[in-house]
């Protein structure tokens, strides 16, 4: 029965040292939304020397990030790797409406390098976000993101790739946002990767672009993504890049190059003529390679002689004269 009220002393004073903690940051995400509802595209730097400034996010050598994606999700991330050895990193995410916080999230303990995320849902204006840096003395830097630089474009829709003419024309929509954006405040990065290489445009035009000289019998894809450019106001971030889509391989005009009419009007009538002449091979080879005649025997002889005017007389007797000879015997008997 001992074991009870150790556990109850535990308990409460866990309870006394979480509450003044958890209303501390209730607190301190309070006051971040009201102190620095007017601030902006600047990053507060405050000391413990109680030294207040001002610089843009380049200048400092930390590097930290919010972005609020099309599902409502807030996702924070930082690297602060130039922290000395031992340095404790306290963050701070507060979502205001107005002067209001709606909701904030706090990581006493961070780590140099992390990141943090959450929901959001209602209407709201901005974020603050804040990091305190403490060892022996403390630093912490302050920055508030509206809307348009928290807003995480999504890609480019409804991307459709083609070929004509041996070009590539590529077309698209313009990203969904959610404020009204000028379509000249969109800067567009298109990647096209074919059998050798992967090159990356960037289009001058808002929603097409052409690639000319390609070879339509290399297999192509192509992928974008999108941000807003520095001259306008809006997330320099860029967007996902969109899924791998794949040019259609067939032409989208009907006219034939005179090369190719060339080729038909010339091509099929030797074909067809090499397929008559293979039909009637027989007949053609006789016409082509007629025999050699061979002169009756009776010509022959008149054709071996030089003298074309033994042509007009008799042939001679293909039989050759008997030559009889006669021998007579004038010698004596020697037996009579």
């Amino acid at each position: 029965m001992a074991v009870f009220p150790i556990r109850l002393v535990i308990w409460s004073t866990s309870l006394v040292l979480w509450f003044p903690q958890s209303a501390a940051t209730e607190s301190h995400g309070l006051d971040l939304c009201q102190e620095f509802s007017d601030t902006y595209e600047m990053v507060n730097i405050q000391n413990s020397a109680e030294e207040i400034s001002h610089k843009e996010l380049s200048e400092i050598k930390e590097t930290f990030i919010c972005l609020l994606d099309s599902t409502n999700k807030l996702n924070c991330s930082w690297s602060f790797n130039t922290l000395e050895k031992d340095t404790r990193l306290s963050v701070f995410i507060s979502v205001c409406n107005e002067e209001t916080v709606i909701k904030s999230l706090s990581r006493t303990f961070a780590e140099r390098v992390g990141s943090m995320s959450l929901t959001v849902s209602g209407e709201i204006s901005g974020v603050v976000l804040h990091f305190n840096m403490s060892l022996h003395n403390w630093i912490s830097y302050t920055y508030v993101y509206d809307m348009d630089t928290l807003e995480h474009l999504p890609p480019p829709a409804n991307i459709s790739a083609s070929f004509n003419n041996d070009n590539l024309i590529i077309k698209w929509d313009l990203p969904r946002t959610r404020n009204a954006v000028n379509p000249n405040c969109f800067e567009n990065e298109v990647e096209i990767r074919d059998q050798e290489k992967t090159t990356s445009w960037l289009p001058k035009h808002h929603t097409n672009h052409t690639v000319a000289s390609v070879d339509p019998s290399h297999s192509y894809s192509v992928r974008m993504r999108t941000r807003i450019s520095s001259h306008c106001s809006g997330s320099d971030h860029w967007s996902e890049w969109s899924p791998t889509v794949t040019p259609s391989m067939e032409r989208s005009d009907s006219v034939l190059k005179p090369l190719v009419i060339v080729f038909i009007c010339l091509g099929v009538p030797m074909g067809l003529l090499a397929l008559l002449l293979f039909v009637r091979y027989q007949r053609v080879t006789k016409v082509l390679f007629p025999p050699i005649p061979r002169p009756p025997a009776k010509y022959k002889y008149f054709l071996e002689k030089s003298d074309a005017f033994n042509f007009f007389y008799s042939t001679p007797s293909a039989k050759p004269e008997e030559v009889i000879t006669e021998v007579e015997d004038t010698g004596k008997n020697p037996g009579k």
